[in-house]
Parts: structure tokens; C-alpha cells; sequence
């Protein structure tokens, strides 16, 4: 079978091109999913809130079908153990929380390393997240902010180191 020059440099140009976009998409996807893994908070880096002096803290995130699932294990200031998960949908679209009556999360990707949510409840932000995972892919930085179950604000920054 005989391809002219000008099929096989046009065969050749889209094959170039088809590839660089491959490459670029996974490239993305790499950076985005650096958040995977398991991260160790490190409290000499952190700054916590004064109501929120846990002695240690795990987090874990997977991502799946456009989905962020992080779990946490730890223990707290009293000395007892906690754990539990969220999921985060980052298409900034609402999706209401089951656990909190009248809550919804938006969360977002701000870019390839920083997971951002914020979470209101009618109509009223009652808490923000950020995810930024450091340009090495060692330290994970988490800002929380919002209002504790006893409805006080607080704000803490938490540096995670990879496991």
C-alpha cells in the first residue's frame, strides 16, 4: 500500500499532536492526584487552634472517578482515638452533606496541587478547606476553618509530611 508524503507528514503531524496531548493530560492528572497517599501531620509546623490540640493525626486520600476521598485516624487532646472520612466532589457543583441538615460542599481544584471546599449551610459558610500539596510532592498543607461542634470559629493550619 502506497501512502503519498503529504498522508504520511500529516499522518506523522496529528500523531505528534495526539501525543503531546496525551502527555499533557497525564501530566495533569499526575499533579492532581499528588494528593493520594498517606500524610502525617507534623505538629511542630502546624498551628493549631488552642480548642484543637490533638496529639497526632493521619490522613489518607484516594481519588476516584473524579472523586477525593480522604480518611483521618488519630488521637485527640483528651487522648482518645478518632477517625472517620469525607468526600470531596471537586466539579464546583453543590452536593449536599448527608450528616449536616441543609449543608451543601463546593469544592474545586484551584490548580493541579490545591483542593479548595467551602461549605455552607442555608446559605451561610459555616467552613473552608484547603489541600495544597508542596511543589516537591513531600508536604501537604491543610488550612481549616470554620465552627466546632461547640459553635466556636476556629482556624488552623496543619503541615503534613508524606508517609
Amino acid at each position: 500500500m502506497y501512502i503519498s508524503r503529504k498522508s504520511r507528514f500529516t499522518l506523522v503531524s496529528f500523531t505528534a499532536v495526539l501525543l503531546v496531548a496525551t502527555i499533557a493530560r497525564a501530566a495533569i492528572l499526575q499533579d492532581r492526584n499528588s494528593l493520594i497517599g498517606t500524610w502525617i501531620a507534623n505538629i511542630e509546623r502546624s498551628k493549631r487552634h488552642p480548642n484543637h490540640l490533638f496529639k497526632n493525626a493521619k490522613l489518607r486520600f484516594s481519588i476516584t472517578d473524579n472523586v477525593v476521598t480522604m480518611t483521618y485516624s488519630g488521637v485527640n487532646a483528651s487522648g482518645a482515638e478518632e477517625n472517620g472520612s469525607t468526600v470531596f466532589h471537586p466539579d464546583g457543583k453543590e452536593h449536599p452533606l448527608a450528616a449536616l441538615q441543609g449543608a451543601v460542599e463546593v469544592s474545586r481544584w484551584v490548580n493541579p496541587q490545591k483542593l479548595q471546599t467551602v461549605v455552607t449551610q442555608n446559605g451561610k459558610v459555616i467552613g473552608e478547606s484547603t489541600f495544597e500539596v508542596s511543589a516537591d510532592g513531600k508536604t501537604l498543607t491543610a488550612t481549616i476553618k470554620g465552627a466546632d461542634a461547640s459553635g466556636a470559629d476556629f482556624e488552623q493550619i496543619i503541615v503534613c509530611d508524606r508517609e
